[in-house]
């Protein structure tokens, strides 16, 4: 039985919750409880209960976890911990070690996780948002920006895990840019130079779209965009829309550069005046100088991109859904963003916007 069927059988859940859930969860990632507990349908504690009754196995709380053995976390090490998202929480007894894991069926991170410590695995279950939040308390790993909430939940209360790394929107009037009018998109010889000159194409535009119209999940619509970019742009951001911040998701630039930060810890605010800010507002492409002649966000952004010497103009696409942006595709070039990028750009968030309802439907109907 999955997740969802479990918690309208009991009514936990109705199914406009349910399917606002799934809805979000194609859209921004992260699994149905995580969610589910960031729309206010459900708490994390009313969640664990109901992973424990699906999976068969015990709960780690927050208790254990608080009291989560030293010594084995440092024999399993932060990068299998983060990449196998488990948590050793003690001995049982002597060969027998308690995990915490996201995914406690997951039988071949059992066995790399008792391999690593030298004993055997008894998985207890610990749902992704405590299972993240520990991870950054116990070993520094930092959540991605996606992961980070803010405010407070649906009943008013304190978010549980309370954390002041994602910005609030600042007060600030908008600064719209000119009117922006697309030219016809001409096909592109497939023997002409890469924009950028110095990176060859990773895909042509043919087959990005081809990508994004047969994309199976969000992270390849994603990577699509990333693809593109190589050879056009000297750097492509695809960014989440969220709590009224831009959330990096995926990202590329090109060398020499390399970015200061993960694409992933990004977190910009929409406030004030920001090309991001234009596009998201408009629903439009926004291209030209920042508007904001301070360029505050925009500066954060190259900051982290490592982008030597500032952009003259930059390119922000919108990736629409049911007339709201939920992703906005950054890029910037040498000179002004090409026409042609514009063009191809604009059609490539159109086709996103089309797999994204696709997969949306299909996720309800599963």
């Amino acid at each position: 039985m999955k997740l969802g069927t479990l918690l309208l059988r009991n009514a936990a859940i109705g199914l406009s919750q349910l399917e606002a859930a799934l809805r979000n969860q194609v859209l921004y990632g992260g699994r149905l409880g995580t969610n589910l507990v960031e729309l206010g349908y459900i708490d994390l504690e009313l969640l664990s209960a109901y992973l424990a009754e699906l999976s068969g196995f015990p709960i780690a709380t927050p208790t254990l976890l608080d009291q989560a053995d030293p010594g084995l976390l440092e024999k399993l090490g932060a990068d299998d911990a983060h990449r196998l998202g488990a948590i050793p929480l003690g001995y049982l007894a002597e060969g027998n070690v308690a995990v915490g894991l996201v995914e406690p069926h997951d039988t071949q991170a059992v066995d790399q996780i008792a391999g690593r410590l030298g004993a055997h695995v008894t998985p207890y279950v610990v749902p992704e948002l405590r299972a993240l939040y520990y991870l950054e308390k116990l070993f520094g790993l930092p959540r991605r920006a996606r992961f980070v909430r803010s405010g407070r939940t649906a009943d008013g209360q304190e978010p549980e895990i309370p954390d002041e790394r994602r910005r609030t929107q600042p007060a600030a009037g908008m600064v719209m840019p000119p009117a922006l009018t697309l030219e016809p998109r001409r096909r592109r010889p497939t023997s002409q130079a890469p924009l950028g000159g110095t990176v060859p194409f990773a895909i042509g535009f043919g087959a990005a779209c081809e990508r994004i119209d047969g994309a199976t999940n969000r992270d390849q619509i994603a990577e699509a965009f990333v693809a593109y970019a190589q050879g056009r742009c000297d750097a492509l951001v695809v960014f989440l829309i969220r709590d009224g911040n831009a959330l990096g998701w995926r990202g590329w630039v090109a060398p020499p550069a390399v970015p200061r930060r993960p694409i992933e810890e990004l977190s910009l605010p929409l406030g004030g005046a920001s090309s991001l800010q234009s596009a998201h507002d408009a629903g439009q492409p926004f291209v030209g100088s920042p508007p904001s002649a301070a360029r505050p966000v925009e500066k954060q952004l190259w900051a982290a991109l490592a982008t030597q010497p500032e952009p003259f103009a930059v390119l922000v696409v919108p990736v629409l859904v049911k007339q709201r942006a939920v992703n906005l595709v950054y890029a910037h070039t040498s000179s002004a963003p090409p026409s042609q990028l514009v063009a191809e750009l604009g059609e490539l968030a159109v086709r996103a916007q089309a797999s994204y309802l696709r997969l949306i439907r299909q996720a309800r109907g599963s």
